[in-house]
């Protein structure tokens, strides 16, 4: 096929100009080319206050804002979900005050991530109805009705200079185990790359000059290729007529291309703002090229947005009773990785253990969400490490069952499943879920598989999330409704300055042989 010189002239006018561009500077100086930028954010999970890494709803606005003035009347501000559960300046509140802040930086959609649903479908319903703008997730269904959630729609159509953006919600099938069951076991979540294939030719009848697919779905991007992987990147590469991802779930920053199609993700906690950048033809109909960052928000040298702070600063001072309450200290750093047995994973599931007076405790690694420094402790430290409000569940299970919990939980894709009462020897070399060699009770007796114990987990495994579904065949089962959390609070109060190390109850052999006990 041949390419006209002027058509060749004008795509390289457009490629050299394009990392500089504006929208009005394209609409100045080339009739006929429109520029958009799609601005995202993902994963903020209520990272209200400037604090470490993260820069704060204040400097997070004040970012979006200078990338918006660039093009203010092509631009739209989005969010792939995850945003209002995680820490206690916006659990205190359920979200209400990170809604405020997106409802100032006139947010244009967001979709819903799997932490949406931590509390309940009562509380997102009314976070919804307090939003300015809407919320898309296609792919969630009702099981008993066949229908979409009634409060949320599966797209919306933005018009920006004329263009008509369909935003296309999607969900994170994940949403099934990584919440809590009981909350979603109503709904189902549809394949994210059926459904979207089916929205296509409904959003191209109405009109659509550009599709973008709003996704709570994990990207990941390899440093030295910039090869980006995951299920954003499956779904931009098998769902023909997209154009642009916009992706989050993994925490990762993430800007490339897949088949020429741009995927974003802006990391998480607020610390970059997504920007996808589209330069349309008018008279040919089409993009002619694109580009993708993730822009670091800056936190030294950057004024603060006054408008966000002044939001944020009412709520803290509406939660101070509560998140400032002092409860003793720590030592040491309690830490906490979810894909290995942590200080504080085992100090947690120490304190699960004793309080329900049971032989063996688990928690799951992904139910703690942070480490504690050494110094202070507050009930905020506790709300940021468990935003969650599990409850502490006993149940009797055979010793063959607790066997197939450390099997499952031990190395896996949720993380690693924190214990207490047992020693245990693995070898990671293994194939996932045999990794487990020898397992002994704290008293140094071999776990004996035909005898009952009695253990003690959260709600949140006890009813199979992370795919535990073995908890759910325990017998004599007791939710014993005492807050894990206040559990926490109250080991820190009786023990005035925590001074807690690894013990070895954990041992990796990493391939060698295991050595008969003598």
């Amino acid at each position: 096929m041949k390419t006209s010189r002027g058509a060749v002239t004008l795509l390289l006018a457009v490629t050299l100009c394009f990392s500089a561009w504006s929208g009005i500077a394209l609409a100045a100086e080339m009739p006929g080319i429109v520029g958009i930028d799609i601005l995202s954010v993902n994963d903020f999970h209520g990272a209200l206050i400037e604090s470490g890494r993260n820069p704060g709803a204040a400097k997070l606005g004040a970012l979006l804002r200078r990338e918006w003035a660039k093009n203010p009347q092509g631009s739209i501000f989005l969010s792939a979900g995850d945003m209002f559960q995680g820490s206690p300046d916006s659990n205190l509140l359920y979200g209400k005050t990170v809604v405020e802040v997106l409802n100032a930086l006139q947010m244009d959609a967001m979709t819903l991530g799997n932490h949406e649903f931590d509390w309940g479908i009562d509380k997102l319903r009314a976070r919804v109805a307090e939003s300015n703008f809407p919320y898309v997730s296609a792919n969630v269904r009702e099981k008993d009705s066949q229908g979409r959630l009634k409060f949320v729609h599966p797209y919306v159509i933005l018009e920006r200079l004329g263009l008509k953006i369909a935003v296309i919600g999607i969900v994170t099938p994940e949403t099934a185990y990584t919440t809590g069951p009981k909350i979603v076991e109503p709904f189902e979540f549809r394949d994210p790359v059926a459904v979207v294939k089916e929205i296509l030719p409904m959003v191209r009848q109405q009109g659509a000059d550009m599709i973008v697919v709003l996704s709570h779905l994990a990207s990941y991007q390899d440093a030295a290729t910039g090869e980006v992987t995951g299920d954003a990147a499956n779904l931009a590469r098998l769902a023909a007529g997209v154009d642009a991802v916009v992706s989050g779930h993994s925490h990762q920053s993430v800007a490339g291309k897949v088949d020429g199609v741009p995927v974003v993700q802006a990391y998480y906690n607020g610390r970059a703002l997504g920007k996808i950048s589209l330069v349309y033809s008018r008279r040919e109909q089409k993009i002619l090229v694109s580009s993708v960052q993730a822009i670091e928000t800056p936190i030294k040298d950057v004024k603060a947005d006054s408008a966000i702070g002044a939001i944020v600063a009412r709520s803290q001072s509406e939660i101070a009773p509560v998140k400032n309450v002092p409860l003793g200290s720590t030592a040491v750093d309690l830490s906490h990785d979810r894909y290995g047995l942590s200080v504080l994973g085992e100090w947690s599931s120490d304190v699960l253990r004793q309080t329900a007076k049971a032989d063996i405790a688990f928690q799951n690694g992904g139910g703690l969400r942070t480490s504690i420094p050494a110094g202070p402790i507050t009930m905020g430290n506790l709300y940021e490490v468990m935003p969650f409000d599990n409850t502490l569940v006993t149940m009797d299970l055979t010793g063959e069952q607790v066997m197939q919990v450390l099997n499952h939980g031990i190395n896996g894709k949720a993380g690693t499943v924190q214990f207490s009462g047992l020693q245990l020897i693995i070898d990671s070399s293994r194939p996932y879920g045999s990794q487990v060699l020898e397992v002994r009770l704290s008293d140094g007796k071999l776990l004996d598989e035909t005898a009952t114990y009695r253990i003690v987990t959260n709600d949140f495994m006890a009813a199979g999330g992370d795919e535990f579904t073995m908890l759910k065949q325990g017998r004599n089962v007791t939710d014993t409704f005492v807050p894990l959390r206040d559990a926490l609070a109250d080991a820190v109060k009786k023990a005035g300055t925590l001074n807690v190390k690894h013990d070895g109850r954990l041992r990796d052999l990493r391939g060698a042989a295991l050595k008969p006990a003598a």
